[in-house]
């Protein structure tokens, strides 16, 4: 007979994920205090970091609490912006019987040899996932998003599940593992425009704020988590 897996073993693997990817941010990173980020929610968990390369390390995780039985993990990571370095943008949804969307990239915002070198190393590493399937993006994620761009909507327990955590591991690893080879002080470079974009085509996703809402806070405090916690743009 197959073995089930329930739901307590499904979220205890992605607990283990996000538990490894934080003490990896631990290694390489200082952690902060972001004094935007009032207070979490119910089952709501807020980490931050930064270095001299990385004006801002997030992530999130959202355990299932009362209604919400979906369990949730976002990672962001922003250069600064004098670095020649993409954007790291990591999400994993799952429900209590699987996983049920995975969004990852290296979002260009220089054209740049390091930027260009981490995209090709994010290339080799999903092209061959077969969970890895092509679809549409809404023209707002077409503005900021590669064309590498790994997304799927269901990831099976078992081998997928594995390759996932597997890839997220390797691309975090990879991302962080090189910055002190990269050049802190290029005043050649500037992608605050770059990133501003980055934000404010994030924002404008709708499944972002009605996912927030869904899961009981109010529409003020929704839009001053995503406004200046999530994707805050640069003044």
């Amino acid at each position: 007979m197959a073995k089930t897996t329930t739901m307590s073993e499904l979220f205890t693997r992605l607990r283990d994920l996000s538990a490894e990817l934080t003490s990896t941010f631990d290694e390489y990173l200082t952690r902060i205090d972001n004094p935007k980020h009032t207070a979490d929610l119910d089952g709501w968990s807020d980490w931050f970091w930064e270095s001299n390369h990385i004006r801002k390390a997030h992530l999130k995780t959202i355990e299932p609490v009362g209604k919400n039985k979906m369990w949730l993990m976002h990672i962001n990571v922003f250069p600064h912006t004098h670095i020649d370095l993409p954007i790291f943008g990591l999400d994993i949804v799952a429900t209590p019987a699987k996983v049920s969307g995975v969004f990852c990239d290296y979002s260009k915002i220089h054209d740049g040899i390091v930027t260009d070198t981490y995209q090709k190393y994010f290339h080799q590493t999903v092209k061959d996932l077969s969970w890895k399937r092509e679809r549409e993006l809404p023209p707002w994620a077409q503005e900021i998003f590669s064309t590498d761009m790994m997304a799927a909507g269901t990831v099976k327990v078992g081998e997928e599940l594995d390759q996932l955590c597997d890839t997220a591991v390797k691309l975090q690893s990879f991302y962080l593992r090189y910055l002190n080879q990269v050049y802190t002080n290029n005043k050649d470079i500037d992608t605050t425009d770059a990133q501003n974009k980055y934000c404010i085509n994030q924002k404008m996703n709708k499944m972002l704020h009605s996912s927030i809402l869904a899961m009981g806070i109010t529409e003020e405090r929704k839009e001053q988590y995503v406004n200046d916690v999530l994707f805050e743009e640069i003044g």
